[in-house]
């Protein structure tokens, strides 16, 4: 309860602040000419204007002739401000005009030379207003000083605050039930639409509840100012300032209402831009679904770079729509917009070189059909499973289960070899080589690689393993193996249990897999007997 009072107070005396600024802009001069017309000597009387004094009377300037006035006003007694305002017609050192008095008093002159230059009022009808003006401003003042008139402006103060307290309650509990009733909306509609993958809760609730209070204070800080316009004009000495107050929020709420009246056109005309560019969206979305399926034939389009060029097509789609519709967009043609639209173009060009170049790298990969996601591959020394292609990036699994991130400017610049693009077809093949001497026979060699391939795991017969001669070396021959496997993401299993059974057949058949550089045959052959195998650790049989 404390706190709420303590944030009555302090909206009550910021209200009253940002209503003497406005005041004080409002009465602000916006060029020369209203510089010179502020800067003219009035007389006031319980801060209302009642007329402006501009010639020199007499050899006494406006200046004095308004303190002077203002001095006789202020000297009369609440008999005297009963008193009719008469006045008389004179001439003072040249100058026709008339001389105001009330009673006995003669409290000012006003002659025609006081008058605003161009003006083409009747003199005796400016005479009439003035005296009205003074009429009326006695008056208040006169009321000023009635204390029955202070008792009721301080009774109808209190009942005032009074029902401001009962609506800042109201709105307290009315920004409880809103804050409730949007949790029930986010949980029912939005929540369970996001992405599980992180916990939208807090968040959401935290932007609800910020915008229920924004709300909330926006509200009460407007009650709190018509509750200031109405205390302000229950006093006579304060009604002016609260007319104006009134005033300045009839213009504000105007001058919004014209200029969401001229934005109307202008807003109506950009929904239509963007329901137009939602509509083809919407088609570019469906013509793309039919090629995928199959019912549609695109000539150029393949099922690996549909979706990139999917959201390229749209990407143009909106970035047409949004330039159509941003003229009508309201405020697109002050200097804030346009101050902002350099702003992010100098961002753009100065931060966007790296960035172009990855998306144009990833441009040309993609429609390259280079790779796929799921496909094994080796990009340059990194070998894996593609799991994600991204924007800016390709992300690899290796067998180790690490996952290896290569921007698309390394990918171009780098071989792409792709083991699963003709698996299907031709079966991946794994290939190793072993160098034997000349000694051994080749065809036997060629029995061994075969013998080995057919026991290794995760082999496919179809099509067949083989062998080739790559090379006839000077001391040895150069043999290269090639097997089919089932899969080619168990390649580095493969190759490891390939190596093993060839160093087994070999070992069983007494051929060494060793062709050193030599002068001389060895005496014996290098090799690992059938019966040491257990020794050697290889498990063989």
């Amino acid at each position: 309860m404390r706190n709420g009072f303590r944030m009555l107070i302090s909206l009550m005396l910021m209200s009253m602040a940002i209503a003497s600024s406005c005041l004080h802009a409002e009465s602000a001069p916006p060029d020369s000419g209203a510089v010179e017309r502020t800067t003219v000597p009035t007389v006031t009387l319980l801060d209302r204007p009642i007329v402006s004094l501009r010639a020199t009377v007499a050899g006494v300037s406006p200046e004095v002739r308004r303190d002077r006035a203002e001095a006789n006003l202020a000297s009369l007694n609440r008999t005297e401000l009963a008193l009719p305002v008469q006045w008389i017609s004179t001439s003072l050192g040249g100058d026709t005009g008339v001389a105001f008095r009330i009673g006995n008093h003669l409290v000012f002159s006003y002659v025609a030379n006081d008058r605003e230059p161009g003006d083409s009022t009747p003199f005796d009808a400016d005479v009439r207003n003035v005296a009205d003006r003074l009429q009326q401003a006695m008056a208040a003042r006169r009321d000023q000083m009635h204390w029955p008139v202070l008792i009721r402006g301080a009774a109808l103060t209190l009942l005032a605050t009074a029902l401001l307290g009962m609506l800042g309650w109201g709105i307290a509990r009315l920004r409880a039930w809103a804050y409730a009733g949007m949790q029930r909306i986010l949980e029912a509609h939005l929540l369970s639409r996001t992405s599980r993958g992180f916990d939208w809760t807090g968040t959401a609730y935290h932007l609800a509840r910020q915008l229920v209070q924004l709300l909330a204070l926006c509200l009460f800080t407007l009650l709190l100012y018509l509750w200031l316009i109405f205390v302000l004009e229950r006093f006579p000495a304060s009604q002016p300032m609260g007319s104006r107050l009134g005033a300045f929020l009839l213009g504000m709420l105007n001058r919004i209402a014209l200029a969401c009246v001229e934005a109307l056109p202008g807003i109506i005309t950009a929904i239509v831009i963007f329901l137009i560019t939602r509509a083809v969206h919407a088609m570019v979305n469906n013509i793309f679904a039919a090629a995928l399926r199959g019912r549609l034939d695109l000539p150029g389009l393949h099922q690996e770079t549909a979706g990139a060029t999917r959201r390229v097509v749209v990407l143009l789609v909106w970035a047409l729509g949004f330039v159509f519709a941003y003229p009508y967009l309201p405020g697109s043609q002050s200097d804030v917009f346009k101050g902002l639209s350099v702003l992010f173009g100098f961002m753009i060009t100065l931060g966007s070189a790296g960035i172009v170049n990855q998306l144009m790298s990833g441009m040309v990969v993609i429609y390259s059909r280079a790779l796929k996601r799921g496909d094994f591959v080796a990009l340059g020394e990194n070998i894996g499973t593609v799991v994600s292609i991204d924007t800016l990036s390709v992300k690899l699994v290796n067998v180790r289960n690490e996952e290896i991130t290569i921007p698309y400017a390394l990918v171009v610049a780098s071989p792409i070899v792709n083991y699963s693009r003709h698996a299907s077809d031709l079966g991946a093949l794994v290939a190793t080589t072993v160098t034997i001497g000349y000694d051994t026979p080749w065809r036997q060699v060629h029995a061994m690689l075969l013998a080995a391939a057919s026991r290794m795991k995760h082999v496919a017969m179809t099509p067949a393993p083989f062998v080739v001669q790559r090379a006839l070396s000077d001391y040895y021959v150069e043999y290269e193996l090639m097997v089919a496997i089932a899969d080619p993401t168990l390649r580095p299993l493969a190759l490891s249990s390939l190596h093993a059974e060839i160093q087994d057949e070999f070992n069983r058949n007494g051929v060494q897999i060793m062709s050193p550089h030599f002068m001389a045959q060895p005496e014996e052959p290098v090799l690992v007997k059938p019966g040491q195998w257990q020794d050697a650790g290889h498990g063989g049989t």
